[in-house]
């Protein structure tokens, strides 16, 4: 694993960027989320890169005891500490695996075989066989049910800050145009039912420690940079009060129709 991966999935870096983003959002980005993806009681749910938990814990007070979801992330650290903040628990499933071997996966390990929902934030587009690992995501749907993807979205004030003092890794720069690039041209070749929802958010963050904690934490950072940054971040917050930058984020949901095959679900309820 290259430094840009350890970056990517290490629980420390993960639950940085996590908290920061959540203390300085405009916009509740989970509270947004979970509202446009409709989850209902008694649901079976996939969640692929999973991390410590963020959508996977409101997953399973969502679908009650009737209902299941089943997670998989490649990082050990974070699936024990979803497992830690869940509980005990009869309607999860976890695995430690890279998203590459979702359908392995799924077929020796989870119980559960097709789902009302599949979904990843934040996630997929570090994966390299991003596209199969999404043709196994829709291929495991039950009929009428939901295929949810989100990522970053241009503009992402951070990255621009970033590229001023070194440059940005080919991956980042793809990232950003995950959604509209791959995400879109796949989804509309594949469902007939697409909807696309752009997520608005501007971060303040008054404190120049807290910018470089974050900026530490993320895939592009340089350590030749930082006081470079940092010192940009200072001048911002000495003119305006506070160092602000947008990063916003696209959702994209396609729905498989009634007549499509299904997977079998031998663990369904």
């Amino acid at each position: 694993m290259n430094d840009f991966q350890h970056r990517a999935v290490a629980t420390d870096y993960l639950e940085t960027r996590l908290d920061l983003n959540r203390k300085y959002q405009s916009t509740d980005f989970d509270a947004w989320l979970l509202a446009r993806l409709g989850v209902r009681p008694g649901e079976s749910i996939l969640d692929v890169g999973c991390g410590t938990g963020s959508q996977t814990l409101p997953f399973l007070e969502q679908v009650g005891s009737g209902g299941f979801v089943c997670a998989l992330d490649i990082n050990r650290d974070s699936v024990a500490q979803l497992v830690t903040k869940a509980g005990p628990s009869a309607n999860l499933a976890t695995a430690v695996s890279d998203m590459a071997d979702l359908d392995n996966v799924i077929a020796r390990e989870f119980p559960h075989k097709a789902y009302d929902l599949a979904h990843s934030s934040y996630a997929l587009y570090y994966c390299p066989e991003r596209v199969r690992v999404l043709d196994v995501m829709r291929r495991h749907l039950k009929p009428a049910g939901r295929l949810a993807i989100f990522g970053p979205n241009l503009p992402h004030g951070m990255v621009e800050l970033a590229r001023k003092f070194g440059p940005i890794p080919a991956e980042v720069e793809g990232s950003l145009r995950f959604g509209p690039d791959i995400l879109e041209p796949y989804f509309r070749a594949h469902f007939w039912d697409v909807t696309v929802h752009f997520f608005h958010n501007v971060v303040r963050v008054p404190s120049a420690d807290d910018a470089v904690a974050f900026y530490r934490s993320t895939t592009y950072y340089r350590e030749h940079a930082e006081a470079s940054f940092r010192a940009a971040v200072l001048r911002e917050i000495e003119a305006k009060g506070v160092f602000e930058y947008e990063k916003n984020g696209y959702l994209i949901i396609g729905t498989r129709p009634f007549d499509a095959p299904l997977a079998s679900d031998s663990g369904a309820p």
